[in-house]
């Protein structure tokens, strides 16, 4: 009676739930709390040991709906006539050492119908707005098979109300043919989770992992599907593969773009920059683009540049001499001509430059020499008019795109009236000019080398440029620009015996203009002036050390041993003066390299 005693007077403190002792598989009540004693309508304390379950009862509770537990302690739910709950919980220990008695300590907790539905409507709220939280689907079947509940999701991917489907047998949907398969019943038959790809009948491909919920008796009570819209999941798939090879495809245009801009000019002049944007401009346009540019600058290979650059870079590229065509073969050249058009055609007629241009690019180079009839025609033509070939009576329409060349002044030309100025306009849509050598200087030593490493290579010779020679291709005028520099390297690489080319190989006419003597380089139309600061001469003349030991010794770790610096200051340098870094190539050695205009 010791344990019993003690649990007595623990019981007498506790003023917060009815609780009381029973002893016996009877459960006969031998000691209640005072509000345990309210409940039963007895006095607190000691009892003669009525069952506690029909004292209950007679109090107005019925017989238990529901019980759970081990066999050491567990719970009962009573329910009272007038709609009350009682939870009454009990724990099982021995009454006394060496006794086969057992004692029950329960506790007994009420509640109000009114209070309890509270609850279990504020529980079914947080229940019902946590399912429909989730973006996945959620469907909930009893162990009968009956859908219990469906979240907001399910309604969404499987198009469904769930009015339509709750309190229904889950096959109920299969049978509607709005899914092929039940997964959940497959979880339910076999007690155990279940992962299988559903197909529904609106297209989409789902995910269902059904999960069985077991009781403490290792019954089913519930099962809980997760469905994931795998439709949604693939298509985003998809559109990330697609922008994947669409990336791919953007890069390797933007790599062909700047590998065809790097190989048609060299030089890092603000001139050439400006090119550079003003051609990669008229790339990505169809629109009539007009070239302007001196002799020798390089306009045909501009033109050959847009086109390689263009839509149409796989398409026909022809271009047409104005300058070097006879006028009375002018049209018949431009538009072709029938069999029979004048003595001496060929028998099966000809096409002109337009028709063999056709999806391509035609170059009308030297436009400033058209003579003013073909002029008119020409304008027609661009202006999306059909023609006819000389002697020919059919219409003929091309998709051409036109580039002209001149290094005329068109303007000029318009106002005085040798040139149609209706044509000028027309031609003036898009316009690219391409600078004078002499207006780039600091291009001129990257060009010199470049030059020299081509010829180099098809002569399979070792050349190199002493220093002062190169300050002598700076201070001289170029009247032929890029065509004359590269005419004058390939001949100094053939005809100077000595691996390196000395001043004394210029040709006399160039000596004599820039002056023998000279040693430093002095920019175009007069002589070298004076600096506006001591940090301007000193930038001069180390810009010029580096450029004379980038010639001399044709790569960036040689001239990093001739000044006695690293090889990163030689960079760094050669990009704070823009001086070009192409070497040229000494004992086999492969460099990168830049095209430029010719």
């Amino acid at each position: 009676m010791d344990s019993e005693c003690s649990d007595a007077r623990l019981l007498e403190r506790s003023e917060l739930v009815a609780a009381g002792i029973c002893r016996g598989r009877t459960w006969d009540l031998r000691y209640c709390n005072r509000l345990l004693a309210a409940m039963l309508e007895i006095s607190p304390g000691p009892v003669s040991g009525a069952p506690l379950l029909t004292l209950l009862t007679r109090h107005g509770f019925e017989k238990a709906s529901e019980s759970q537990g081990t066999e050491d302690r567990g719970e009962v739910i009573l329910h009272r006539r007038k709609g009350d709950l009682c939870f009454l919980q009990w724990s099982e220990t021995a009454c006394a050492e060496g006794s086969a008695d057992l004692c029950r300590l329960v506790t007994l907790t009420a509640i109000s119908a009114e209070s309890f539905e509270a609850q279990a409507t504020l529980l079914a709220r947080e229940y019902s707005t946590l399912l429909n939280s989730i973006y996945d689907g959620i469907w909930v079947i009893d162990a009968d098979g009956m859908t219990v509940h469906v979240n907001q999701a399910m309604e969404r991917i499987a198009g469904i109300r769930a009015e339509d489907v709750v309190g229904k047998h889950v096959t109920a949907a299969v049978e509607e043919g709005l899914f092929s398969t039940c997964v959940t019943l497959r979880a339910l038959a076999e007690k155990r989770a279940v992962t299988m790809f559903d197909d529904y009948s609106n297209g989409k491909r789902c995910l269902n992992t059904s999960t069985p919920i077991f009781d403490g008796k290792g019954n089913i009570r519930r099962v809980i599907a997760s469905i994931r819209d795998m439709t949604e999941l693939e298509s985003l798939q998809r559109k990330l593969a697609d922008l994947e090879e669409e990336t791919k495809m953007y890069k390797a245009g933007l790599a062909y773009l700047e590998s065809a801009l790097d190989e048609g000019f060299v030089g890092y002049s603000a001139a050439m920059r400006r090119l550079r944007k003003e051609v990669a401009k008229a790339a990505r346009t169809e629109a009539v683009t007009l070239i302007l540019g001196e002799t020798g600058t390089g306009k045909t290979h501009a033109a050959k540049v847009i086109h390689n650059l263009s839509a149409r870079r796989d398409r026909p590229f022809i271009a047409v001499n104005c300058g070097a065509i006879p006028m009375s073969l002018m049209e018949s050249e431009l538009f072709g001509y029938d069999k029979g058009a004048f003595t001496g055609a060929a028998p099966g007629g000809k096409p002109g430059m337009f028709e063999l241009a056709h999806k391509g690019t035609l170059l009308l180079d030297e436009i400033g020499e058209l003579p003013l009839p073909m002029q008119a025609k020409l304008l027609q033509v661009l202006d999306g008019h059909p023609f006819h070939r000389v002697g020919g009576t059919k219409p003929i329409t091309t998709d051409v795109r036109v580039i002209a060349a001149t290094n005329r002044p068109l303007a000029a030309m318009a106002a005085e009236g040798r040139f149609r100025e209706d044509l000028f306009y027309r031609l003036r849509v898009l316009s690219v000019d391409i600078p004078p050598l002499r207006e780039r200087p600091d291009d001129i030593p990257l060009l010199a080398m470049y030059f020299l490493r081509e010829a180099a290579k098809k002569s399979s010779v070792k050349k190199n440029f002493e220093a002062r020679v190169l300050n002598h291709m700076l201070t001289y005028p170029w009247p032929g620009n890029v065509r004359e520099l590269s005419a004058i390297v390939q001949s100094l690489a053939t005809m100077s015996d000595d691996e390196t080319i000395t001043v004394d190989d210029l040709p006399p006419y160039m000596r004599a203009v820039t002056g023998e003597g000279e040693t430093q380089p002095v920019p175009p139309g007069g002589a070298l002036p004076p600096p506006s600061s001591l940090r301007a001469a000193v930038e001069e003349v180390e810009k010029n050390l580096i450029m004379a030991a980038l010639a001399e010794t044709g790569s960036t770790y040689k001239a990093a041993r001739r000044l006695k610096v690293s090889q990163s200051t030689i960079f760094r340098k050669a990009q704070r003066y823009r001086i070009g870094l192409v070497e040229v190539p000494h004992e086999e050695k492969t460099a990168r390299s830049r095209l430029d205009v010719k």
